[in-house]
C-alpha cells in the first residue's frame, strides 16, 4: 500500500509540474513578453505584455504626459476559431475588435473596416528588444497613421 501511495504521489507531482508550463498558442511570447516603452506625442506609452494562463497574449498599457496618466488600455491577442483577433479595451471607451488580415513571422496586421479610427493596427517585430505598432485611421476624412517604436525595458 505504501508503494502505491508513493507512486501516486509521484505521478501527481509530475502531472502538476507539467501544468505549470502554459502553451503559447500563437508563439508571440518571445516577441512581446515584458515591459515596453515608446515616445508618443508629448509623453510616453508604457506597456506590459504577458502570456495569460489561457495561452493568449495580454497587455496592460498607459500613456503618461507631464506625470499624468491620461490613457489606459487592456489588449488581448487570441485565436477565435481559425481567426487571430486583437481585442482592445480603452478605459472609458467601447471595446474594439480587429481581425488579422496578414500574419507572418515578423508582422501581424489587424483590420476592422467597420471603424473609421482606427481601422488598422500593425505590429512589426523588429528584434528581441524592439517592435513597432502603427495605427491607421481617418480623422476629419483624412487618413492618418501613428507610428510607435517600442523598446524593451531591461530591469
Amino acid at each position: 500500500m505504501k508503494y502505491i501511495l508513493l507512486i501516486l504521489a509521484g505521478l501527481i507531482s509530475v502531472s502538476c509540474n507539467k501544468n505549470l508550463q502554459v502553451e503559447d498558442h500563437l508563439n508571440l511570447r518571445i516577441k512581446l513578453e515584458g515591459k515596453w516603452k515608446a515616445n508618443a506625442f508629448d509623453g510616453e506609452l508604457h506597456e506590459e505584455w504577458k502570456l495569460g494562463d489561457d495561452g493568449w497574449m495580454q497587455q496592460q498599457g498607459y500613456y503618461i504626459e507631464k506625470s499624468d496618466t491620461s490613457y489606459s488600455a487592456k489588449t488581448r491577442i487570441e485565436k477565435v476559431g481559425e481567426e487571430i483577433i486583437l481585442l482592445s479595451v480603452i478605459k472609458n471607451s467601447n471595446p474594439k475588435i480587429f481581425q488579422a488580415t496578414t500574419s507572418g513571422e515578423n508582422e501581424i496586421i489587424f483590420e476592422n473596416n467597420d471603424y473609421k479610427n482606427p481601422f488598422q493596427v500593425t505590429y512589426e517585430f523588429l528584434s528581441a528588444k524592439n517592435y513597432r505598432r502603427t495605427i491607421k485611421g481617418y480623422e476629419k476624412d483624412s487618413l492618418v497613421a501613428y507610428v510607435f517604436d517600442f523598446s524593451k525595458i531591461i530591469e
